[in-house]
């Protein structure tokens, strides 16, 4: 298990790095000991400073967003060939240092190593969130394009997105999906991923402070209440993880899995009548969720 220990005062990379990069060597250094890197801070900035000024050559007739968007692609998905990992249990797979190096990671941490790049080139690309996802999006107000990274860049409508993750229309209205995300609000993307990574290893402390971190950088992040929820709840932290549960649902209301587990949070504390409630809502979204219906018959079973 791996743990949060005192650590020496992390030095940020020169002033004139984006904030991006210095904010993602700050968390990366602060917590190296999950995926150590063979490249240093300094290799690495070379290295992006490198690809930045390789695709400014390309882009120099002018760019176009549809010429920047393929420069990125070309310089990720093809020089780079980075490719997309399942494996979120993999620290490597998020930090962009070693997804560099490895050539491998899954959302968060591919759209990191974009979002740097495209940062450093000024181009206006932001991280867009859906209950279980990151994608990319090139956004100039007049031209809009979407980024899948687990699919090699391929342009996906925002429309398959909405209709594959069953995304509700108030979380989008209440823009809580589907927006262009600032760069903090991608950090606090970052935050809950490494939270989970530390919940896996079960160290709820480290986990802890990493969705409170999330939560301080985006507070309408439903991912960061639910997995804090889920480590209160395997805790027999049952009041508290019903409120983050609670809060989780008033922003992401179609959650099956925060109903579910919200109604076994209510029945540790002896609220079966809530937790009934939350189960019969989470079949009525989803009448295949095996979980909520054995725990309702367990609930209506004489005891």
């Amino acid at each position: 298990m791996f743990s949060l220990g005192a650590s020496a005062p992390t030095a940020l990379p020169p002033e004139g790095d984006t904030y991006l990069h210095r904010a993602l060597a700050v968390i990366e250094s602060d917590h190296g000991g999950l995926c150590p890197a063979t490249a240093g801070q300094e290799e690495f900035e070379a290295t992006m400073t490198r690809l930045a000024d390789e695709i400014r050559a390309e882009l120099a007739s002018g760019p176009s967003g549809p010429a920047s968007v393929e420069a990125l692609n070309r310089m990720i998905f093809g020089q780079l060939e980075i490719r997309a990992s399942a494996d979120l249990k993999d620290p490597c797979n998020l930090f962009p240092f070693p997804v560099l190096e490895r050539k491998q990671g899954y959302c968060v941490g591919i759209a990191a190593l974009y979002l740097l790049l495209a940062e450093r080139l000024d181009l206006p690309i932001y991280a867009v969130a859906t209950p279980s996802h990151v994608f990319l999006r090139h956004d100039d107000g007049t031209t809009r394009i979407n980024i899948e990274t687990l699919q090699g860049g391929a342009n996906i409508p925002d429309e398959q997105y909405i209709r594959e993750q069953r995304i509700p229309e108030v979380s989008i209205r209440d823009d809580v999906f589907m927006r262009n995300l600032t760069t903090d609000e991608f950090l606090a993307q970052f935050r809950n991923n490494l939270g989970v990574i530390y919940s896996e290893k079960k160290n709820y402390d480290a986990a802890a402070r990493e969705y409170e971190s999330a939560l301080d950088l985006d507070p309408r992040l439903p991912a960061a209440l639910y997995n804090w929820g889920n480590d209160l709840l395997r805790q027999g932290v049952y009041r508290r993880a019903v409120r983050l549960f609670s809060k989780s649902l008033r922003l992401y209301p179609t959650d099956v899995w925060a109903l579910n587990n919200r109604g076994l949070a209510y029945m540790k504390v002896g609220k079966r009548g809530k937790a009934r409630r939350d189960f019969e809502a989470a079949l009525r979204i989803d009448p295949a969720f095996e979980q909520a219906r054995r725990n309702l018959e367990g609930i209506q079973s004489p005891q």
